[in-house]
């Protein structure tokens, strides 16, 4: 298991724009899809939080993203892209692994369709909904540097993650 750092909040690569993958089936991009999910997973173990991760996440700015809903499906995205966005959406809390402490709301499409290639090189076509829209919606803005923190509908929701926790999860602080 190869759990990297993740980048915080003020490094560069953050808001830069993440390079395609010209081979999807390259051992690099395999491994780069790997490192994402035990990333993820790590995180997950570590603070109960994490579905989604993005590559520049772990300074690497390729167009990689690897997504575990809590039911088990897993998507490893080589060159995703959103192709359709709903005109219909919703606000939702948001956050993110590199700036965990902060807690939002923002509002996103309700529907999208997501094109993404896996590391055999077959292209997929996922139509997404509420939790997996705004999920793939967060996680493909990092591959264009945007972070959700950009998108926040109101300053007044900004929260620490104790406050969201006692305030809007019911967990202890």
């Amino acid at each position: 298991m190869t759990a990297r750092e993740i980048v915080q909040i003020g490094n560069p690569i953050l808001r830069q724009t993440a390079t395609p993958i010209a081979d999807p089936t390259a051992p690099e991009t395999v491994a780069l899809l790997r490192d994402l999910r035990d990333t993820l997973l790590s995180f997950r173990a570590q603070t109960g939080y994490g579905r989604g991760i993005a590559a520049p996440q772990i300074g690497v700015s390729q167009r990689a993203v690897f997504i575990r809903m809590p039911d088990g499906q897993e998507f490893a995205m080589v060159n995703p892209a959103i192709t359709w966005r709903s005109e219909e959406t919703f606000e939702v809390w948001d956050a993110c692994f590199s700036y965990f402490t902060l807690f939002f709301k923002v509002r996103r499409a309700r529907h999208v369709k997501v094109v993404y290639q896996d590391t055999a090189g077959a292209t997929h076509v996922v139509t997404a909904s509420d939790d997996l829209a705004e999920l793939m919606q967060h996680e493909l803005e990092h591959l264009d540097g945007q972070l959700a923190i950009d998108l926040v509908t109101d300053p007044r929701t900004f929260c620490s993650l104790s406050e969201y926790q006692k305030r809007y999860e019911g967990r202890p602080a």
